[in-house]
């Protein structure tokens, strides 16, 4: 019995050291190392694609540098450019820009010296200037803005006023009443200037420096004055301008203000506000109402303000002549303007305009172009221009310029002259 008791003691510990034996014999084995399988390396004859290179280039420049500071770096200073002793700055008149040379159209627009106007008085009373205001609330159409003033391409251009109200606002004339008309009916008096548009309150701006040599209402009228202010106008402004036009000087009215923003005696430059647009005068909605009024401040020296606004931009002016077969002036003809077979523009030629030893007369043509009609601010292009005279139709085409006077003569074609038959014995 205690001999069984041994030999099991004896057991057990033999166990333990086997078991002892196999953790010991376990755990000196050496760790197990995982590899990542590469690829076979090439010999030194292989060759890398154009593509790898490119992408490896792009890798690179992607990456963005630590900026770095120079210290030994000195400022920056922009150049500048030597200078001289002469005075760099010329201010040139309008009357000294010249532009390329331009003959005269024909020999009958030659220019010539201005007529010789009386100094007299008023005589009648200019039509009211008023039109329907139904939509001057709102400008519906685009306008581009105009061109810089003064601006003379060519020698018979004198684009020397910039336009009475903002780009933003209608400086559009009216096309039914147009300079030297007598309205659509025939039932106005002879239009001395051009009408614009616009709600009351819109700025009105000195086309041209000057001195104002009138600024007032209408009520303000006093005999023997050389600035004739009548009754239709209202509130009314008018500058002596600076620069004249081959020896003449140039006077511009402004009227139908709802309030004057000049006293007479001020001296101001192009663009300077002188007044509200109103309604003021004889009128039947709020407008301006421009005249320019070359050798004599005088009702009825008036040329057209549209051959001395500048156009607006991408546009030109055209200025032409209608005429019978004889070379007299044609009234009050119609002018269509047209372009793909659709009317572009429609106008009126001057009724009564000045001619040489001419006793009476509305308005005078340019000096320079001798027109009986104009059409303003037409966009580059060619059209076909007709002239309807008592009935009588007479066409043309022509390709207009921008930013510069575009002429041409309409006249009617003397009629045949019935010849003798040839005698055949």
């Amino acid at each position: 019995m205690e001999r069984s008791h041994h030999l099991e003691g004896l057991f057990i510990v033999v166990l333990l050291a086997v078991l002892a034996g196999l953790y010991l014999w376990q755990n000196s084995q050496p760790d197990l190392v995982a590899s990542v399988p590469v690829p076979t390396a090439t010999g030194g004859s292989a060759t890398v694609e154009s593509w790898q290179a490119a992408l490896e280039q792009q890798i690179a420049s992607a990456s963005t540098p630590l900026p770095t500071v120079d210290l030994t770096a000195t400022a920056f200073v922009p150049p500048t450019l030597e200078t001289s002793g002469e005075d760099s700055d010329v201010v040139y008149a309008p009357t000294q820009i010249s532009g390329a040379t331009l003959a005269a159209p024909t020999s009958e627009v030659t220019p010539t010296e201005p007529p010789p106007l009386p100094q007299t008085g008023p005589t009648e009373t200019p039509i009211p200037t008023g039109v329907s205001s139904t939509s001057n609330s709102q400008i519906a159409d685009f306008q581009p803005p105009p061109e810089q003033a003064p601006l003379s391409v060519q020698s018979g251009d004198h684009f020397w006023l910039r336009r009475p109200v903002d780009a933003s606002a209608n400086s559009a004339s009216l096309f039914y009443y147009p300079f030297g008309s007598n309205g659509p009916e025939n039932q106005w008096r002879v239009h001395h200037g051009v009408d614009m548009p616009n709600p009351v309150g819109e700025q009105v701006h000195a086309g041209l420096a000057g001195r104002v040599i009138w600024a007032g209402d209408w009520t303000q009228v006093f005999d023997g004055s050389t600035v004739e202010i009548y009754p239709s106008y209202g509130n009314a402004v008018v500058i002596e301008h600076d620069y004249g036009y081959r020896g003449q000087k140039i006077w511009a009215l402004y009227a139908h203000l709802s309030a004057v923003l000049v006293k007479v005696g001020d001296h101001v430059e192009a663009g300077d506000p002188i007044g509200l647009v109103g309604a003021t005068g004889d009128v039947s909605g709020p407008h301006v109402h421009l005249e320019i009024r070359v050798g004599q401040n005088n009702y009825f020296t008036v040329q057209n303000p549209l051959l001395w606004i500048v156009p607006y931009v991408g546009t030109g002016v055209i200025a032409g002549q209608v005429l019978y077969a004889d070379g007299v002036y044609a009234d009050d003809a119609t002018i269509t303007l047209s372009q793909n077979g659709r009317v572009a523009e429609t106008t009126s030629s001057y009724i009564s305009p000045y001619v040489d030893d001419a006793r009476t007369w509305h308005v005078i043509p340019d000096t320079y172009w001798k027109e009986n009609f104009v059409l303003g601010d037409v966009p580059e292009g060619t059209y076909e221009i007709t002239a309807n005279i008592n009935g009588l139709r007479v066409s043309d085409r022509i390709t207009v310029k921008a930013g510069t006077v575009n002429y041409i003569k309409l006249q009617v074609e003397s009629p045949a002259t019935p010849q003798p038959a040839a005698d055949e014995s």
